[in-house]
C-alpha cells in the first residue's frame, strides 16, 4: 500500500475542488485519503483518527473559512499556524510542514468552532478573543486527532465569507451531515424572508471566489508537503 496524506474537508463541493487541485497538479490520487465531515468537528476528529490508523503519515485540514480578521478577503489563501478552540486546544502545526508552504501565503491562527459564526459581531469577538484571523469547523477536530497519535498536521484553507458579512438564517442550516447541501431547506427560509436570497447569492459568489482558489492553488501546497514527508 502506497504512503498516503489524510485530507479533511467539511463539504462534498470543497473536496471535488481539492481533487481537481490534484489532477490539475498531476498528484498521483493515492497519495491523498479525503475525508468529509459535514462541517463538524467530531466526525472530522474521527475520520482523522480512522485514516491515522489506516497508515495516514500527515493529516491536513482542508477547505473554506470564514475570516475573522478585517484584512482578510474572500478568495485568500492562508496557511493555518496553529488552531485553537474554546475548550482550551491550542495544537501547534507542523514546522516542516510549515517551511514547505510557499511563503508567499499567509500564515494565521485558527479558531476552531462547533457552532456557526453566524453574526459580524460574533467575528470580531473571536478575533479579539483569541487573537485568530480566520473560523472554521473542523480542523480542531482533525488537529485533535493529530496531535493525539503525534502526526503532522497543517491547515490550508480559503476565506469565504470577510469579518463583516453576516451569514442569513437561510444559510444556517444549509449543510448535511454528509456534506451536502440541503437547496430545499435554503430555498423555504428564502420564500419565508424574501431579502435573504440577494444575501445567499452573495454568499454565493463568495464562497465561490474561495472555492476557485483552492481548485487552482491547493495541488500544489499539496505537492509541497509530499517533499517535504518523502512521499
Amino acid at each position: 500500500m502506497s504512503a498516503f496524506v489524510a485530507v479533511i474537508c467539511g463539504l462534498k463541493s470543497e473536496a471535488a475542488a481539492i481533487k481537481a487541485s490534484l489532477s490539475a497538479a498531476k498528484i498521483d490520487s493515492a497519495k491523498a485519503r479525503i475525508g468529509v465531515s459535514g462541517a463538524n468537528a467530531a466526525r472530522a476528529e474521527d475520520l482523522a483518527e480512522g485514516l491515522i490508523a489506516a497508515g495516514a503519515r500527515a493529516v491536513i485540514s482542508a477547505g473554506l473559512c470564514g475570516g475573522l480578521a478585517p484584512d482578510l478577503k474572500p478568495g485568500d489563501l492562508i496557511i493555518g499556524e496553529r488552531v485553537v478552540s474554546a475548550s482550551g486546544d491550542v495544537i501547534l502545526s507542523d514546522r516542516k510542514l510549515l517551511a514547505a508552504a510557499p511563503q508567499n501565503i499567509l500564515r494565521v491562527a485558527i479558531f476552531g468552532s462547533d457552532d456557526i459564526i453566524e453574526s459580524a459581531e460574533k467575528k470580531s469577538q473571536l478575533f479579539g478573543r483569541y487573537a485568530s484571523q480566520t473560523v472554521d469547523m473542523e480542523s480542531h477536530g482533525a488537529a485533535r486527532a493529530a496531535a493525539r497519535a503525534g502526526a503532522p498536521f497543517i491547515a490550508v484553507r480559503a476565506v469565504a465569507d470577510g469579518s463583516t458579512r453576516a451569514l442569513p438564517k437561510a444559510a444556517l442550516g444549509a449543510v448535511t451531515p454528509s456534506g451536502g447541501v440541503n437547496v430545499v431547506s435554503v430555498l423555504i427560509e428564502c420564500v419565508k424572508a424574501p431579502q435573504q436570497f440577494e444575501q445567499i447569492a452573495m454568499l454565493g459568489r463568495e464562497s465561490g471566489a474561495a472555492t476557485a482558489t483552492l481548485r487552482r492553488d491547493f495541488g500544489d501546497v499539496f505537492g509541497a508537503f509530499l517533499l517535504a514527508l518523502d512521499l
